[in-house]
Order: structure tokens, then sequence, then C-alpha cells
């Protein structure tokens, strides 16, 4: 099946192209619609139209207000009373006058109907007056030489009553190679004509000309006046402005104007190559810009991403700097708040007199005991727990108030990723919002690529923002496991902390004194230190546990920072990646239509 599908393909877009104009032609056509520059309905069109131009003669636009003499005008130049004239408006569809051996009229529907009459018919056609409402446009077919050379296109009129008129005439404009506006003479270059005159394209506006038509009603000094006021107003909009007049033409006059008429549909004429040429070029930088418009798109959510990552490494390397100071603090109240206990534990030591009794040594002493009194150390549980525990709320006050400054901070660092991420779900939410509903601008861009690009824009959380919170998400998990492993071993564990380290002593201080009673001279009392005590306390508040995770070079927030910044990394050049990935098939299709022209 594949082969099947590539033998097709190569059939359909792997053409042999002539040499000279038309192969080029042809040529060009054949790479700008094939299926991976997913090609638009209008530029399908615009193509087929080229085509049918490059075997047909040129088509010219005949446009004008109501009542303009667009009808005489065609009548008095191709010498044939075909188009009805009259005094009310007429011409109520686009009508197409095109070359046959023999006179035709075909009426297309707006259902794609093709119907063909008999010439005499067409009044009923083209009266503003009757109900044409199922008409599209219509077509006469007439022998008349200059029909070989160019095709003409009776317009209804830019300002036609009916808006849907209006925009077939528009439509019309962008088929033509060439426009001829018509104006009555003691009406030209009025507010209302340049009004529709703006809505001409500009493609088309290198090949316009303006006729001044009945220039019969005027002398010789009133129509230069006229001529040097519609040059001046009609400058931007026509190449030359020519006085006329039809009824001098049918007159066979040669002072009607009409030889400049011929010169130029003459030049249209020799110039429907130049004209396929310039098509073809605007077609090429309508899809070029397509697809910079594309990349452009593309690149803004890269550079989005991109100053995104320098800001937050330099606000990561911050918030590293800020933590690690912090934690310092912290790190060293556990250390003064263990100073505090010890302090307690070492004045709640006591001297005191103790004695033991000895058997006498000899033969006339036995069965005979000496007392021996020595001083000893010794710790009352009871009363220094109850002082540090029981009876006095003092280091219950001072762990509650570590517990809640380290919350405190734990809830800073999360406000502080938590901003940073939401600044980035900003930026990447408005880009959504400015994208997911893009419509082209240019008929002939193609609907498909576009849609693509608005269905990129609305994925966008999906697509890069999800993995970035999930990232987040789970480091927030990752610092409250270690906020809270603080508060269970520190501030949760003050008080068994103390407890420990006061039996500790107490039961040390005992076994000494019971060592010391059963052989002095093997055994020494023990005397409790303060830095001693101190050492038990901070073992049993976890200080050293913690140490490295509080200070040092690679304290758990440095850790934690540097694990963020690297994982943010990752994922950012995983979407710049796939950003790259999307860009570089835009890119391609630009290096392929570079040289698609041999004329440019």
């Amino acid at each position: 099946m594949l082969k099947e599908f590539i033998k097709e393909y190569q059939r359909v877009y792997q053409i042999s192209f002539d040499d000279g104009f038309l192969g080029e032609f042809e040529r060009f056509c054949a790479l700008i619609s094939e299926p991976k520059f997913h090609p638009s309905k209008e530029l399908i069109d615009r193509l087929n139209f080229l085509s049918l131009l490059s075997h047909e003669p040129p088509l010219v636009a005949i446009v004008g207000q109501f009542s303009s003499g667009k009808s005489s005008f065609l009548n008095a130049l191709l010498g044939l009373d075909i188009l009805p004239t009259g005094v009310v408006p007429v011409t109520a569809k686009p009508t197409f006058i095109k070359y046959a051996p023999n006179y035709i009229l075909k009426i297309l529907h707006n259902d794609g109907r093709d119907e063909y009459k008999n010439i005499d018919e067409l009044s009923a056609f083209v009266d503003q007056r009757h109900a044409l409402k199922d008409v599209k446009n219509l077509t006469i077919y007439a022998p008349n030489e200059l029909l070989k050379k160019i095709s003409f296109i009776d317009t209804p009129g830019l300002n036609s009553r009916s808006d849907a008129d209006t925009n077939e005439t528009k439509m019309i404009l962008n088929e033509a190679v060439a426009l001829i506006w018509i104006s009555l003479i003691d009406n030209a270059a009025r507010k209302s004509e340049l009004d529709e005159l703006n809505l001409i394209p500009n493609s088309i506006k290198q090949n316009a000309i303006a006729l001044l038509n009945q220039k019969d009603k005027l002398n010789g000094e009133e129509i230069d006046r006229v001529l040097t006021h519609a040059n001046t107003t009609y400058s931007k909009h026509f190449s030359q402005v020519v006085a006329i007049s039809a009824k001098m033409q049918r007159e066979n006059r040669s002072d009607s104007g009409f030889e400049a008429v011929f010169e130029f549909l003459d030049k249209i004429a020799n110039t429907k190559e130049n004209f396929i040429k310039s098509a073809c070029k605007d077609i090429l930088i309508s899809s070029q810009n397509q697809n910079l418009s594309f990349i452009n798109i593309l690149d803004e959510i890269s550079d989005i991403f991109t100053k995104f990552q320098d800001r937050t490494n330099l606000k990561f390397n911050e918030l590293n700097d800020s933590y690690n100071a912090k934690f310092e603090i912290f790190f060293e109240a556990i250390k003064q708040n263990a100073a505090l206990i010890a302090n307690e534990i070492n004045s709640a030591l006591k001297n005191e007199k103790s004695a033991y009794y000895k058997e006498k040594s000899g033969l006339l002493s036995k069965n005979s005991f000496e007392k021996i009194e020595y001083e000893r150390v010794s710790l009352d549980r009871d009363e220094i727990l109850g002082k540090l525990i029981y009876n006095d709320d003092k280091f219950a006050k001072i762990f509650k108030k570590f517990k809640r400054d380290l919350s405190e901070f734990e809830n800073e660092i999360l406000a502080d990723l938590q901003s940073i991420f939401d600044e980035l779900k900003e930026l990447t939410l408005r880009y959504k919002a400015k994208y997911e509903s893009i419509r082209k601008s240019d008929p002939l861009h193609s609907d498909l690529l576009f849609a693509d690009i608005r269905k990129f824009s609305s994925e966008i959380y999906s697509l890069f923002l999800s993995h970035i919170e999930t990232l987040f998400l789970a480091k927030f998990a990752n610092l409250g496991l270690f906020f809270e492993r603080v508060f269970i071993k520190v501030s949760a564990n003050y008080q068994n902390a103390i407890r420990l380290s006061v039996n500790f002593i107490a039961q040390k201080c005992e076994k000494s004194s019971q060592d010391y009673e059963s052989d002095p001279v093997a055994f020494s009392l023990y005397y409790p230190r303060l830095n001693e005590i101190n050492e038990r306390i901070l073992n049993e508040l976890s200080y050293y546990e913690f140490e490295s995770e509080f200070s040092g070079n690679a304290t758990f927030i440095t850790k934690f920072i540097n694990s963020l910044k690297s994982q943010m990394a990752d994922l950012m050049s995983k979407n710049q990646n796939y950003i790259n990935s999307l860009k570089s098939k835009y890119q391609s299709d630009l290096n392929e239509l570079e040289n698609s022209l041999p004329w440019s």
C-alpha cells in the first residue's frame, strides 16, 4: 500500500515540465501546492486563476459608481450594443465579456449550476429591479477581435445596494489584471468616489486608469480644469487620467479619447506574463511571510522561556544566599537553646556528703566495719524536670517560637518558589491568550497551519507548564518533609531531649558513686562538666544530625536550590528542543521556497 501511495504521489507531484515561461510557472504551481505546504482553498483558486490566465486573455475590470456609464463605455469600446444602458441602475450582477465565435449568454447560479441562454435574454439578468438573488455572475461571449486579446468584467460597483454584490466585486478585483475606473466628467473625484477607490487592491493599482466619460458635455477649458483636479485627486490610485466620450466614439470621432484606452489595453495584453510573474511573487511572499510569522510566534515562547530561565537562575542564587544565612541563624538557635538547658541542669547539680562501710582488715578486725565518708555530685531528677518542663513554660515558649519562626521561614520559601512559578504561568497563559484564537489575515495563508498554531497555543499548559508545575509540587513536598523532620526532632522533641539528658547525667552520677564505693582505687567519682552536659543536649536535639544541612557548603537548601535549577534547566532544554523541532519544519519550508521562482 505504501508503495502505491508513493507511486501515486510521484505521478501527481513529480512531473516533468517544459522549458520556458509556462513550464517555469507550472513548476512553481506544483511546488507551492504540494500537500506538505497545506495550501488553502484560496491559494489553489488563485493558482487556478493564474493557470487559466496563462492560456486566456487577461481580465480587465470595469469599475465605477452607478450610472457612471460603464456599460455605455464597453459598448462603445467593442463597437457592439450588447450591454443594456439606461437611467435605471443596470449591471446588477458581475458580467464577464469574453471571446467566442458566436453570441452566448452563460448564467452562473450560486449553487454552482450553469445555464446557457440566448444573448437577447441578457436584460432580464442585469436590471437591479429584478430579483436575482440566486445568480452569482454572467458571462457574455461575443465574436469581437478585441476580446481575443482582452476579456472584461463589468461590475455592479463598489457601492452596490447589495453587500453580497459589493463583496463579489472586491473578489473579482483580485482576479483582474488591470482596472478601468469610469467616472462622469462633471462628477469626478468626489468624496464618495475616493472612499470606494480606497477599497481597490494595491496589487492592481499599477495597471489602473481613470476615464472621465461624457467629455462631449464640456468645452476644452472645462475639460482641462477637471483633468487638473482629477490628476491631483487620483494621483495615488491611477497611473493615468483620460477624458473620453463614449458617444463620440460611437460616432467614430478621432477626438473621443479612446485612442489612449486602446493603447492602455495593448499594454495590458502584452504584460500578461509580467502580471503572472508578479502574482506568483506575491504568492511566494505570502507563503514566506506565513512561515516567518509562525517562526516568530514560536520564537516568542522560546524567548519567554529563555529570559525566564535567566531571571530565575539569578533569583535562585539570591535566594540561596539569603536562605543559607537564615539557616545559620536557626542552627545557632538550636545551639543557644541547648546552652540554656545545659546551664539549668548544671546549676541543679549538688555536691553532697555520702558514706559507705568497708570491712576492716586484719585478724582482730574480722567482721568489723568502718564508715568512709566522701563528697559526690547528685542531680535531683524531679526537681530539674519540674523546673525545665512541668512547672515552668519558659522552654515551651522558646521552642514554640523556634517552631513558629521555622514554619514562617518554610512558608517564605514556598511563597518565593510559588511566585517564580506564577510568573512563568502568567507569561505562558498570556502567550496562550494571544495566539489560541489567531486567524489568518491573508486569504492565501494555510487554514490548516493556522489551526495548528491555535492548537499549539491552546495546549501550551499541557505541553510545557504542567511538567514544570509537577516539578515544583514535588519540590514543595520535599521541602515540607525536611521542615517536618526538623520540627519533630527539635521542636516537638525538646522535652524528651531534656528527660534523656537529665536521666543520663543522674544515672551516670549514681553509677559513678556505686562503682567508687565498690572499689575506690579502680573507679573515680564522676563530676559532670558544663560542656559535657551541653554536648549531651545537642545530641538529643539532633544538632549534629542537622549540622551539614544547616551550615557549610552543601546545606540542604543549597542542594535543594541546585537540584531545582538543574531539573528546571533539563525541562527548559526539552521545551526548547520541542519548539526548535517545530521551527525547523517552517524553516525547511522557507528554504525550499526561497529559490522556487526562477524570475526573481
